[in-house]
């Protein structure tokens, strides 16, 4: 399948956002169309298919193979997992998700015309690190954006679930879920005590874990930023931990964070290393790039690198 020269691969995810991604789509086809670009489009039909089309696809290449995804960060963290020659893949994205986390955080135009003539025209490559996590007996996952467990985790989860998401994104109102489930997270969680572990550094004890998130970029969740001095390029971790607060101080936490001043807070603290590991007494939720595959008990992230991304 990668023998074929073709300057686009381009993965769409249909139901990108209620259905945006077809529409992004057809834009995208009379563009390249138009300006006689030869590509091959596929078709994302179900959960997980990105990822083995893009091992198909990045198998024992020769030359580059650029993919060009329509769909959101979930999408985005499957072909991430999916690509086996970072060397000859290239990366790049349209806003289509009803997050766009990575597409916003790496500065890709939110309109999806000027984007893609700006990734015809005037190609800026940057290199980019990904995380990768072990979890329990689950086998190891790379991460884009991020990757956290406990509270965002389960706002994830939640969201994933939610009809209210798929109503808001009709009006472009998608991110608004992430807030209101975030709110109603903050009485209906239970906590629990666990133990950090950041490179070599003395271990953090924690009575109440809230949540704590390892981050290559600034933001996640719908533009949330935990982390707002997170460098993607930088071969580290940007950690937000958050643990031992009442109700109301982390209702206060939800507020700040958005004016990047969580950190006024007690027991919300900001870190950077190359790896940590969370050791918890009972299981969390896991996210990576808002997708939450399982729940467990000792989690170890480590930031990896180099991925090629143009736009």
């Amino acid at each position: 399948m990668s023998g074929e020269h073709v300057r686009f691969e381009i993965l769409i995810n249909p139901s990108a956002s209620s259905g945006r991604g077809m529409k992004v789509w057809r834009e995208v086809k009379r563009i390249l169309d138009s300006r006689k670009v030869s590509y091959r489009k596929h078709i994302l039909k179900a959960p997980g298919a990105a990822t083995e089309l893009v091992k198909q696809l990045t198998c024992d290449l020769k030359e580059d193979c650029h993919l060009l995804v329509l769909g959101g960060d979930g999408t985005l963290n499957e072909v991430l997992n999916g690509i086996r020659d970072f060397k000859h893949t290239v990366l790049s994205c349209l806003q289509t998700g009803s997050g766009n986390d990575f597409a916003q955080n790496v500065g890709v135009e939110k309109k999806a015309e000027r984007a893609l003539e700006s990734l015809l025209d005037h190609p800026m490559e940057a290199a980019l690190d990904y995380g990768i996590v072990y979890a329990d007996d689950h086998a190891p996952r790379r991460f884009l954006i991020s990757c956290g467990a406990g509270y965002d985790a389960d706002i994830c989860e939640e969201v994933s679930r939610s009809r209210l998401k798929k109503l808001l994104n009709r009006f472009g109102l998608g991110k608004l879920v992430y807030v209101v489930v975030g709110i109603k997270q903050i009485f209906t969680r239970n906590d629990t005590s666990a133990t950090l572990y950041l490179d070599d550094k003395p271990p953090i004890q924690m009575k109440r874990l809230f949540f704590v998130v390892g981050m290559e970029h600034m933001c996640e969740g719908g533009g949330v930023p935990f982390c707002p001095d997170a460098d993607p390029a930088d071969g580290k971790l940007d950690v937000c931990l958050v643990h031992t607060m009442s109700k109301l101080q982390l209702l206060m936490g939800v507020a700040l964070v958005y004016f990047k001043k969580h950190q006024l807070l007690r027991n919300i603290n900001c870190y950077r290393c190359k790896t940590m590991r969370l050791v918890t007494t009972k299981p969390q939720q896991l996210h990576l790039d808002g997708e939450t595959p399982y729940q467990a008990s000792e989690i170890l992230w480590s930031s990896k690198g180099r991925l090629r991304f143009q736009k």
